[in-house]
C-alpha cells in the first residue's frame, strides 16, 4: 500500500510539474518568412492555432504596420524568447523594409513591419489555424474609394430609424442576416470539430425562414452557402440593398472551456473590457485590405455611430433579452467593442454571440437543430419587441 501511495505521489508531482511547460507550449510563433512578388509582399508566421492576432495599427513617420500577437512567444535558436529580445528580418523590397519582431510581454509577441510605401493596403488573413499571412500592397485604385464616396453620401441623406408614420407602415422593411465567417475562414472551432461558420449559417437560415412569414419584412443573407466575404463587403451589401436592420451572426469562443453564455455587442470605438476587446479581434479576423484616407474613414465613422448608435443599443437590448430567454443559457448583456463588420452599416447594427463553441456543452447544444431554432426563434423575439417599439409593427 505504502509502495502505490508513493507512486501515486509521484506521477502526481510529475504531471504538476510538467502541466505549465506543455501548456506555454502551446503559443510559441516558429518561423517567420516572406515572398516578394510585384504586385505585393507576403508574410508568413508560424503559430498555433491557440495564437490570435490583435487588431493591426497604421503609424506613420515612417509608415509601418504593428501587430500584436497574444499569446504568443517567440521561438529562437537558443530557445523561448525572454521578455526584451528583439529580431530585425531585412527585406527591403518595393513594399516592406524589414520586419521587426519583440518580445514585448511574456504572452505577447510585437510584430514591426517596416514599410517602403506611404500609401498601401493590408490583409491579414489565417487560412490554416497554424499560420499568419500578412499581404501588402499599393493602394486601392479611383473606384474603390469612389464607392467610400456614395457611403458617405447615402449615410448623410437617409433618415434614422425613429417612431413610423403610416406611410412607413406600409414600406417593406428590409433585414439583412450575416452569417459570420464562410469559405476558408472556419471562425472557431469546438473541441469535436463543430465549426462557428457551419453552425451561424444554419441559425441565419433558420431565422430567415421565420422572419419570411412576418408581413411587411423583407430579409436578405450575406451569404446563404460556404463562401467567403470580406467583413468590408458585408456591410457594403446591406448598403447597397437598402438595408433597414443590419445582424451578424456568431458563436463565441474562450481560453476557459468554462466559459459560457449569449451576449449582443454593438460598436463602439473602444471595448469596455478586455473580455469584448477579445471577442472583437477574434471576429475582425481576417481584416479587410485598407485603403480609404483617414480623414474619410473618420467621417465614415462619426456619421454611422452617431447617427444610428441609439437604434442599435435599443436593437441590441431587445434581441439579448429574447436570446437568453429563448437559449436558457447565461445572459452576459449587452457589450460595447469596435467590430469591423459593423462599422460601415448605415443602418441599426448589432452583432450576435449565440454561446460558445469552446465549451463542450454548449458546443453540443449548438450542433441540434432544436436548439437552433431556439436561437433563431429568441432573435426574432427581440426583433418584435424592437419594432413594435419604433411602431414598424403592432
Amino acid at each position: 500500500m505504502d509502495k502505490a501511495i508513493r507512486v501515486l505521489l509521484f506521477l502526481f508531482c510529475f504531471l504538476l510539474c510538467a502541466y505549465p511547460t506543455k501548456a506555454l507550449q502551446n503559443y510559441e510563433v516558429g518561423n517567420i518568412r516572406y515572398k516578394s512578388f510585384s504586385t505585393h509582399t507576403q508574410i508568413i508566421i508560424e503559430k498555433t492555432a491557440q495564437t490570435d492576432c490583435l487588431p493591426a495599427r497604421e503609424l506613420t513617420s515612417p509608415p509601418r504596420l504593428l501587430i500584436n500577437l497574444f499569446p504568443a512567444v517567440l521561438l529562437t535558436l537558443q530557445g523561448r524568447a525572454e521578455v526584451g529580445y528583439e529580431k530585425e528580418i531585412a527585406v527591403g523590397d518595393s513594399f516592406i523594409q524589414a520586419v521587426r519582431l519583440k518580445q514585448e510581454h511574456e504572452s505577447v509577441l510585437q510584430v514591426v513591419i517596416d514599410l517602403s510605401i506611404t500609401e498601401y493596403t493590408y490583409n491579414i488573413s489565417s487560412e490554416e489555424p497554424d499560420s499568419l499571412v500578412i499581404d501588402i500592397r499599393g493602394p486601392r485604385d479611383a473606384s474603390d474609394k469612389d464607392l467610400v464616396v456614395d457611403l458617405l453620401k447615402k449615410i448623410e441623406l437617409s433618415p434614422s430609424i425613429s417612431p413610423a408614420s403610416p406611410e412607413q407602415k406600409g414600406k417593406v422593411f428590409k433585414i439583412v442576416l450575416d452569417p459570420g465567417h464562410g469559405g476558408d475562414d472556419p471562425g472557431a472551432v469546438g473541441t469535436s470539430g463543430l465549426k462557428e461558420k457551419d453552425v451561424v449559417l444554419a441559425v441565419a437560415k433558420e431565422l430567415a425562414s421565420l422572419l419570411e412569414k412576418e408581413p411587411g419584412i423583407e430579409v436578405h443573407l450575406t451569404r446563404d452557402d460556404n463562401s467567403f466575404l470580406y467583413l468590408y463587403r458585408r456591410t457594403e451589401m446591406a448598403n447597397q440593398i437598402g438595408g433597414n436592420i443590419f445582424i451578424s451572426i456568431h458563436a463565441n469562443a474562450a481560453p476557459s472551456r468554462g466559459a459560457t453564455g449569449v451576449e449582443t455587442f454593438v460598436n463602439s470605438m473602444y471595448a469596455e473590457d478586455k473580455e469584448a476587446a477579445l471577442v472583437a479581434a477574434r471576429e475582425n479576423r481576417p481584416a479587410e485590405p485598407k485603403g480609404i484616407s483617414r480623414e474619410a474613414e473618420a467621417l465614415l465613422w462619426d456619421m454611422v455611430q452617431n447617427k444610428y448608435k441609439s437604434e442599435s443599443n435599443d436593437l441590441a437590448h431587445s434581441i439579448q433579452k429574447r436570446l437568453s430567454e429563448a437559449s436558457g443559457l447565461e445572459d452576459r448583456g449587452v457589450k460595447k467593442a469596435p467590430f469591423s463588420v459593423l462599422r460601415g452599416a448605415a443602418m441599426p447594427a448589432v452583432l450576435v454571440e449565440i454561446g460558445f463553441i469552446s465549451n463542450p456543452w454548449e458546443e453540443s447544444k449548438l450542433k441540434k437543430d432544436d436548439f437552433r431554432k431556439k436561437i433563431a426563434q429568441g432573435i426574432l423575439d427581440g426583433l418584435r419587441d424592437y419594432l413594435k417599439k419604433i411602431e414598424l409593427i403592432t
